[in-house]
């Protein structure tokens, strides 16, 4: 799992992602379009798919991408013709926070999800950051939403830096929402073949508890978790680009010359430092859980099926030391797309 994931799976387990969105402003659009789009639209190939076989049965991968270019839609025959030949399909592993406090426990929660956006301490946004700081992030506002910030704005810098860098995605005609997923499960049903998808539970035995620890986080840790998104969009935004184009026309040797995928792990440690005594272990075991079941499925189908399907990051495809040298070191025959 990515650190944006697992920021996003950490949100998500206190229900504070979908408030936060009905309760933000809504964005205004901006008169001119700061950044080049992604000039990638209409229907396009996708990557090529990577194929590992044994003993003449087939576990054809196609590589997923976040983001990818908003205005793409995505169709394969090859791919049409594997997933119509497939035994079954293994798809993405669910995460499920369990939280066993019903419906009326659930809407009690729902005042201290909201104040949880907000800093702790009343403090505006403004008043949150260093000078230098402010006059940056109303820059980068400026560019992103098409006006200045909101002097009055009372969001955390935690959450501030993921708005921001969500709108950021949205003018470079960006989406994490990859057209690929959806696409699959469309031709499985066409083919009738079956996904299996597995869930695993999180269980939350103090939702509320969550909530409040992320009131402890440090203001200089959220601070930086916003610097680091500022210069993320900076550094990083033009090969998020790059790496989107070239995924969505199965460009893979510009995504191999590409600089590795950088993540804004400060934003993630600040969160997870003030979940961890919360959650203990229970992430960590969870993860741990998936990537075996995940194995197991894995080496069952590629015994069972003559043709399998399923797709995987294609970051992790890439990666020399990854996927792709453990199911060598495995005995697995692995044809990669050139």
């Amino acid at each position: 799992m990515s650190n944006r994931n697992a920021f996003r799976v950490a949100c998500a387990l206190l229900a504070i992602p979908a408030i936060l969105h009905a309760a933000a402003p809504a964005a205004a659009q901006a008169p001119d379009q700061i950044l080049d789009e992604v000039v990638v639209s209409g229907e396009q190939p996708g990557p090529a798919m990577w194929k590992v076989s044994r003993d003449g049965h087939t576990m054809w991968i196609m590589g997923t991408l976040s983001p990818v270019p908003a205005r793409m839609s995505w169709h394969s025959r090859q791919a049409e013709a594997i997933i119509g030949q497939a035994g079954e399909i293994l798809g993405d592993p669910q995460l499920r926070g369990r939280v066993d406090i019903g419906l009326f426990g659930a809407l009690r929660l729902i005042p201290a999800a909201l104040r949880a956006r907000d800093n702790p301490d009343g403090a505006t946004l403004h008043e949150a950051l260093p000078p230098a700081v402010w006059q940056r992030w109303n820059a980068a506002y400026r560019r992103f939403f098409g006006r200045d910030a909101d002097m009055k704005d009372k969001s955390r810098p935690l959450f501030a830096a993921d708005r921001l860098y969500d709108q950021a995605l949205e003018k470079s005609a960006l989406t994490p929402s990859s057209p690929v997923w959806p696409t699959v499960q469309k031709l499985a049903r066409q083919h009738k073949v079956r996904i299996r998808e597995r869930e695993f539970d999180v269980p939350l035995r103090d939702p509320r508890g969550l909530i409040e620890a992320l009131a402890h986080i440090p203001r200089e840790r959220e601070v930086a978790c916003l610097v680091a998104t500022l210069d993320y969009i900076d550094q990083e935004l033009p090969n998020i680009r790059r790496r989107a184009t070239a995924w969505a026309t199965g460009d893979l040797a510009t995504l191999r010359a590409l600089p590795a995928v950088v993540d804004r792990r400060s934003c993630l440690d600040a969160l997870v430092e003030a979940l961890r005594a919360r959650l203990g272990e229970q992430i960590t075991q969870v993860r741990s859980q998936i990537d075996d079941d995940r194995a197991g499925i894995f080496s069952w189908m590629l015994l069972t099926y003559d043709t399998s399907f399923t797709v995987m990051p294609i970051e992790r495809l890439l990666r020399e030391d990854d996927l792709v040298a453990r199911w060598r070191a495995a005995g697995y025959t692995v044809e990669e797309p050139r």
